[in-house]
C-alpha cells in the first residue's frame, strides 16, 4: 500500500482511492501515479517515467507522455482530489508535490572531504564541487565522462557549460548552499552526444558537511555523479514483462 496525504493506492487490488472516493484510472495512469508515490523524493525525468512504464519499444513522445500526466491529473481532480500534487519541473520532468527535497539537519560531523574522496573513488563514483557562483573549483579525474560537453569540465569554468542539465535549477542548488535543503537529486538523465558518457546517469547535490568546511568557512555544493544504466535496463525488462502479463491476463478476462 502506498500512501500520500489522503491518496492511497491499494497495490494488491490495484484500487485508488482519495479520501475514501475511488479514482477512475486507466492501466498508464494508474502505473503514473504509483511511480510518483514510489519515489517521492525525486524529480522523475521523461526518460525515467519512460523506462518504467512503456516498453523499449513502445516509448512515448514527450507530447503523449504530457497527454498522459494530463489525463492523471483530471482523474485526481474528478476525485476532488488537488491535480497539482503532479507538479512540473520545466525542463527537466515531474515530481510529487513537496517532497523532493529533505530539511536540512543541524550535523556538521561528516568525515574530512579527502575521506569522502578516498571512499567515493573506490565505489566508481566521480564528483565535482562548486561555489556560489556555480563556478566549478574540485573535480575527480573521470566526472568529464558524464558530459556531453567533457571540455568544458574545468577548474573555474561555469557547471551549466558542461552540465546544461542544471540550467533553470539555480535556485535550489543555492537553497543547498544556503542549507535551507540538505540534498537534491535528478535521477535517470539519459544523453547521447558523448559516446563515452553512460547511457543513464544519476546526479547528487550535497551540501558539504565537512569539518574542514565549517572551519574554513567556504561554501561549496558537491555533484556526486553514478552510471544507473544497467539499473536502468534491468528496470526497462521488468516493465516490458509486466506489461505483457497485464495484457494477457486482460486477452483472459475478456475471453
Amino acid at each position: 500500500m502506498l500512501v500520500y496525504d489522503k491518496l492511497i493506492i491499494n497495490t494488491e487490488s490495484h484500487i485508488v482511492t482519495y479520501n475514501d472516493t475511488t479514482v477512475e484510472l486507466n492501466h498508464k495512469q494508474y502505473c503514473l501515479l504509483k511511480l510518483f508515490l514510489e519515489y517521492p523524493n525525486h524529480v522523475l525525468t521523461y526518460e525515467v517515467i519512460a523506462g518504467n512504464i512503456w516498453d523499449i519499444d513502445k516509448t512515448p513522445t514527450p507530447g503523449n507522455l504530457r497527454a498522459h500526466i494530463k489525463g492523471l491529473r483530471k482523474a485526481l481532480r474528478e476525485a476532488n482530489c488537488s491535480d497539482n500534487i503532479i507538479e512540473t519541473v520545466h525542463g527537466i520532468g515531474y515530481r510529487l508535490k513537496n517532497l523532493n527535497i529533505r530539511k536540512a539537519n543541524k550535523s556538521n560531523n561528516l568525515p574530512p572531504t579527502y575521506v569522502m574522496q578516498n571512499f567515493l573513488a573506490s565505489q566508481s563514483i566521480e564528483y565535482l564541487a562548486i561555489d556560489r557562483d556555480f563556478t566549478i573549483q574540485i573535480l575527480s579525474d573521470g566526472v568529464a565522462n558524464y558530459s556531453d560537453y567533457p571540455d568544458c569540465i574545468k577548474i573555474g569554468r561555469p557547471l551549466q557549460e558542461g552540465f546544461p542539465e542544471f540550467i533553470g535549477i539555480e535556485d535550489i542548488l543555492l537553497k543547498v548552499i544556503a542549507k535551507e535543503y540538505q540534498s537534491f537529486d535528478l535521477k535517470g538523465i539519459a544523453r547521447a552526444v558523448n559516446p563515452n558518457r553512460p547511457e543513464y546517469i544519476n546526479f547528487y547535490v550535497v551540501n558539504d558537511e565537512s569539518q574542514e568546511a565549517h572551519k574554513s568557512g567556504k561554501k561549496l555544493l558537491f555533484i556526486f555523479f553514478e552510471n544507473a544504466s544497467e539499473y536502468m535496463l534491468y528496470k526497462q525488462r521488468v516493465v516490458q514483462r509486466e506489461n505483457e502479463t497485464f495484457l494477457l491476463l486482460e486477452y483472459r478476462d475478456r475471453n
